[in-house]
């Protein structure tokens, strides 16, 4: 009898377990977690920036013995910049795991370069005080970058402007005023260089960038009696830091469930 009731009882526990393992479950389905959306770098810009423009002006006079000076007009830069980036046009190519960004990029800054040197005219002994200026310069730029999420590392390079301006003044061996010639004009050039931009939140870019430029010989000075031509050659390297607001697309709608 005793047996009969314990295999009674251990049938009635195991036919309860299948029972209940059929039974429908309570437990909630999980979460969902949509993941961070992916950072585009398509879309117009604006931005501002300043840093250091180290520039040199290489004079050569004409038609004499006279060797080619060059003056340091290192100074201030500051200005705006104003662009296009496209991304996602080639998502079939990555380089070292980086997607490509392209853009173009136009620039314009001011500038505090300026510099005066003295020197002697070998053929007539005549003191000369030449000032050099740049005032501002130019720039349309293509951009070719490899972007990480938020940051794109890019080349940049493309043509240039600037305006540069020598004033010459000569005296005398005898320190007498013979006279003044002075010549402004804008000069086209190119441009290279190559940065780092990092997006601190969808919409705000910051950027660190070194740019060099050349620009085309310009002469002052026309042949007179107590003047040969002064031939004048600029260069620029610049450093700056700016601060662009990106009007990217609207971020796209992730859907809960």
């Amino acid at each position: 009898m005793r047996k009969l009731l314990l295999s009674t009882v251990a049938f009635a526990a195991l036919a309860g377990s299948a029972f209940a393992a059929d039974l429908p479950s309570r437990k909630e389905a999980p979460v969902y977690v949509a993941p961070p959306p992916v950072f585009s770098w398509t879309g117009f810009y604006i931005g501002a920036d300043i840093g250091g423009n180290f520039g040199n002006t290489s004079s050569h006079w004409l038609g004499t013995n006279w060797n080619s000076r060059s003056t340091d007009t290192s100074g201030v830069l500051g200005g705006g910049y104003i662009g296009y980036n496209l991304a996602g046009l080639f998502n079939n190519y990555q380089i070292f795991g980086g997607g490509i960004v392209a853009g173009v990029e136009g620039e314009f800054q001011g500038l505090s370069n300026n510099n005066t040197f003295n020197f002697i005219n070998p053929n007539t002994g005549d003191a000369i005080s030449l000032k050099a200026e740049q005032n501002w310069l130019a720039s349309v730029n293509g951009r070719l970058g490899i972007s990480y999420d938020r940051a794109l590392f890019y080349a940049i390079g493309g043509a240039a402007w600037t305006e540069g301006k020598v004033t010459a003044t000569v005296y005398s061996p005898a320190n007498l005023f013979v006279g003044q010639l002075s010549n402004s004009k804008t000069i086209s050039g190119w441009d290279v260089g190559g940065g780092v931009e990092y997006a601190f939140t969808p919409n705000w870019l910051g950027r660190v960038e070194y740019r060099y430029y050349q620009f085309d010989n310009f002469t002052l000075g026309n042949g007179a009696i107590w003047w040969n031509p002064l031939r004048e050659n600029l260069t620029n390297n610049t450093v700056r830091v700016g601060l662009a607001y990106l009007f990217s697309a609207p971020a796209p709608v992730v859907a809960k469930y």
